[in-house]
Formats: structure tokens, sequence, C-alpha cells
């Protein structure tokens, strides 16, 4: 029988961790973050809200900005030729702050030789695209957010110039209701989304439960849209594979039913032949051939559920001294059953004896004639069966594909009798009770770097789920 390592294993032995579904489950979990759906509408959202309130306000202020202006310089050009008339040189600050004090601006009169009075305004008139009005000495223009109307005289120029809005509160009762609507269609717009997608979330529970098996998991069909389909498909999937797997499982199960017979007559036949190496030959081949077609039975059964197990309350001591005693004296020498505390598990003590006596037997095979260590304890709420063995150990390349039925190792342990099913059906009892099975070599000491062999761990819980 070959050693098979088990690809469902959770908890692998530190030297030979590798990521499980569950381990990986549970790190995309932790990475989501920002790659979460929801969590990717919810921004888009928000952003999408932030850039509309400043969209809208911006649109607000400009719309008031021109309105204002518009109103200022419909009211102040009249307005400007008349208080200017009595204004000449000599320029004076008064003059400026009058004219100032009666328009409600910012005044900043410019001699002929270029000299502003009382300073010259924050921006370079020259930079003004001027707009004409019916009185050809008045002009009106724009910078930045100036609105400027300038007065030519015959001594210089008069520059009247303000910013209509600045300081102008926007943030009303009314402006921060109509915010508040916005934000509130956004949120609901959202919530609504998120209503339209929730059937992914269920389809990935849904899946997970797949994955794990269980294949009668069905999703209710709430809508008739895109996600309505894909849920139907997802169900009629399902329902397929299902029976895919219960056809194998029944023909399996058949066809190893209808060859025991012709096996069993056939061995009886060898059986009767006189003796030889050819008579020993057939015989064997033939139990061979039995000892398959009952793994492959037993394995079918624990996968397909199509047995139930016969949980009872069963001292582990007892259940691995029974296998222990279906071994010769000869191979009884080689186990070594090491002091151990007496733990009780519910369990099926059939199948755990064929569990127990598969691996031991399998550590036999392997160990060079050198013992086999069996020992086991508690941890946490499990308990831990270690067997050890002096073996070669496993090769690297094959510990990713050890477990899977009919797998067989490296070539060089091929010479050994073996139908690749020996630890498959392992690996599926210590899924039925609820456990896994661990296997890797054997951790290097700093005292003996050399040593060699395989580590075989049955994990169980006391009571399964």
């Amino acid at each position: 029988m070959n050693r098979h390592l088990s690809r469902m294993n959770r908890h692998p032995s530190p030297m030979n961790r590798e990521p499980t579904p569950e381990t990986s489950t549970q790190t995309c979990r932790r990475r989501k973050g920002l790659h979460s759906l929801s969590v990717r509408l919810t921004l888009t959202f928000l952003l999408t809200g932030f850039l509309l309130v400043i969209l809208v306000i911006g649109a607000f202020r400009f719309s008031a900005e021109e309105h204002i202006q518009m109103r200022w310089r419909d009211m102040l050009v009249d307005y400007v030729a008349t208080i200017t008339s009595d204004i000449g040189p000599p320029f004076t600050k008064q003059q400026a702050d009058y004219l100032a004090e009666r328009t409600k601006t910012q005044v900043s009169i410019q001699s002929q030789d270029g000299h502003w009075t009382p300073a010259p305004p924050p921006f370079d008139p020259t930079e003004i695209s001027w707009n004409d009005t019916p009185d050809p000495d008045l002009k009106t223009g724009r910078r930045r957010s100036y609105f400027a109307i300038s007065r030519k005289t015959p001594e210089g120029t008069i520059l009247f110039y303000d910013r209509p809005i600045h300081g102008f509160n926007f943030l009303t009762s009314g402006t921060l209701i109509s915010l508040g609507l916005i934000i509130l269609v956004i949120f609901a717009c959202f919530h609504y989304v998120k209503a339209l997608l929730r059937p992914i979330h269920t389809l990935t529970s849904a899946a997970e439960e797949v994955r794990e098996g269980n294949l009668e998991v069905e999703v209710a069909v709430k809508r008739m849209d895109e996600l309505g389909v894909l849920t139907s498909t997802f169900n009629s999937m399902s329902h397929q594979i299902k029976r895919m797997l219960d056809a194998k499982h029944q023909l399996l199960i058949a066809l190893s039913h209808e060859l025991r017979s012709p096996l069993t007559r056939l061995r009886m036949a060898g059986e009767l032949l006189p003796e030889s190496d050819n008579r020993e030959g057939i015989i064997n081949d033939c139990r061979v051939m039995e000892k398959i077609i009952s793994d492959i039975m037993e394995g079918e059964q624990l996968e397909g559920n199509h047995s139930r197990l016969n949980f009872q309350a069963i001292a582990v001591s007892k259940v691995i001294q029974d296998s222990y005693s279906d071994f010769p004296t000869e191979q009884k020498r080689l186990i070594e059953l090491q002091p151990s505390p007496e733990v009780t598990v519910t369990g099926d003590p059939v199948r755990l004896k064929i569990l127990f006596r598969n691996l031991i037997q399998n550590a036999l095979i392997y160990s060079d004639g050198l013992p086999v260590k069996v020992e086991w304890k508690m941890s946490e709420q499990n308990l831990v069966v270690t067997m050890t063995d002096q073996g070669p150990g496993f090769q690297a390349e094959d510990l990713q594909h050890i477990g899977e039925p009919f797998f067989r190792a490296d070539k060089a342990r091929r010479h050994h009798h073996g139908s690749g099913m020996g630890l498959y059906l392992c690996k599926l009892i210590c899924k039925a009770h609820g456990g896994e099975l661990q296997i890797g070599n054997r951790p290097q000491t700093a005292t003996d770097s050399n040593q060699t062999g395989a580590e075989v761990r049955v994990v169980l819980p006391l009571t399964p789920h």
C-alpha cells in the first residue's frame, strides 16, 4: 500500500504546510478590502455624491455671480457717469474714498503720468477684455472674480472694481436642505443597487457549500433578471453534478459487486492448482484485487454518504490494540505502542480500526525493518494519533498528489504491492468523523539532522460535528 497525503488537510504539519481551501477562503476574506463589490459600490456612490455636491455648488455660485454682476453693472454704469463728472486733478485719497462710499465698491484713480491714488488695483487693467457701453468713456469688464467699470476722463482714468459675491454665504437653510436631499437620494440609490446585487452573496455562500460537498444546496429564485437566470443555472448545475456523482457511485458499487463473484471463483480455482510459484502468484493477485474492490466500495460509501456510520463512545487504546492484534508476530515486534493517556472519542469502531490498521501497515511496509512508533494525546478538544516510521519519507514532488485515488508515489516505491487506495480511504474515514489526515516527513532535530521517515497524524474531534 503506497503512502498518500490528503490534499484536503486543513492544518498541515509544519514540515509540509500547504495552502488549503479553508485557509485560502479566510485569506481571501481578509484581503477583500477594496476588492469587495459592496465596498467599491459604497466608495463609488460617496465619491459621486461628493463630486455632485461640488458641481452643484459651483454651478450655483457661477450662476449667482453672473446674475449679481449683471445687475451690479446695470445699476452702476449710469450712476458712475454722474458722480464722476466733478472729479478732477489733483486726484486725492479723499476723492477715491468719496466715490467708494457712494458706490459701495473699491476705487483707484490713475493720473495721466500713471500714478494710482490711493493704490493700484489687485489686477492689471490692461489684461481685462473691456466691453463697450452706450457711453464711449465707460467700459465694463471682468478679471478673476472682480467686476470692473472704467471711467475715462481727460485727466486720467477712474476704476471701480469689486467682488459682488465675495463673502456671500451660500450655506443657507434652503441650500443645506437641498444638499441633504441629494445625499439621501444617493444613499437610496446605493441601497437599491446593493439589494439588486444581494443574490451574488447568496450564490457565493451556496458555492462554498458545494465546494464542501453539500450538493443538496439550492438557492431560491426570487427574480427574473440576469441574476435570477444565473441562480437558476447554478441550481441546475449543482443538481446535474449530484446526478453525475450519484451515477458514478452506483456504477462503481455495482461493478464491485459484480466482480467479487468471478474473483472468488478464480481464487478458489487457483487454490486447487498444484503447489507452484504461479499458483501463489494467482492467489496473491486475486487477494489484491479483492482488497482493491473492498476499498473502492468502502470509499464510495463514505464519500457518497450511502451508509450511516455507527457512532458510539469508544476508547482509543482499545481500537488501536485491536488493530495491533491483526498483525502477525514478526510485525508486532516492530510496532511500538507508546504510553499514552486514556482518551474516549465518539466514532465508528469498525471504520477507525480500518483507519489505524491501514496507517500502521503502510508505515511497516516502508520502515525498512525498523520500528514504527504509535502514540496519541489530547490537543485542545481533539484527539491526535501520531505514527512515525524511519523509512525514506516522501518526495517533495509527490506531496501535492498523495491522497488521490489510485495515485502511487515515486517509482522507487512501486515494487511494493499497493493500489493507491489505502490512504485515500483513510482520508475519507477521517473526513467522515469530522477530522483530518496530516502526513509529512519527520522534522530534523539538532541532534540528528540525517534522520528520515514519515510522520502521520490523525486529528479527530472528541465528538464529531
